[in-house]
């Protein structure tokens, strides 16, 4: 299967949010690890609301050009926003309206079809937002686990 980048499908994306649509996608990368698999799962894009919120998973454009579906962590009293991928700890401060373009609404999951007002993922980003700051300790923990258990691995295998 040929990928066509973002990039190419942008004037269409546009276009159909412009006029009242929604696009589905299926999405790539691992920044919304856990909750979105790159390649897996999809998003379906609505149009921009006239407020985005704390929490919303926005697609927008960076100002280099890369196309990002984080979500918004926090709504700065300047108007701006402040987002970061479900698998990350470092936050993309000043994000601007202007660079946002469809809102995610909806999502399959494992083949599964659920939506903002799903109860389990609103808990879930609201829990996930919340411990944005213990988000890096985590993740390291995380990581040294795995090295464990693969050390553990091969000392049973006797390699």
């Amino acid at each position: 299967m040929n990928k066509i980048s973002l990039a190419d499908y942008y004037p269409l994306i546009q276009e159909t949010l412009d006029q009242g649509g929604t696009f589905s996608l299926t999405i790539t990368g691992t920044s919304m690890y856990p909750f979105i698999v790159g390649g897996r799962d999809k998003v379906t894009l609505s149009p921009l609301p006239e407020k985005l919120k704390k929490n919303d998973l926005p697609l927008y454009r960076r100002t280099n050009g890369a196309f990002v579906l984080h979500r918004i962590v926090k709504v700065c009293k300047d108007g701006t926003y402040t987002c970061c991928g479900d698998h990350q700890w470092w936050l993309e401060k000043g994000l601007h309206r202007e660079q946002m373009i469809g809102l995610a609404t909806s999502y399959v999951r494992k083949g599964k079809k659920l939506t903002n007002k799903n109860v389990i993922y609103r808990i879930y980003r609201t829990f996930w937002t919340w411990v944005l700051p213990a988000r890096r300790y985590f993740f390291r923990l995380n990581e040294k686990w795995h090295a464990l258990k693969h050390k553990l691995i091969s000392l049973f295998r006797g390699k």
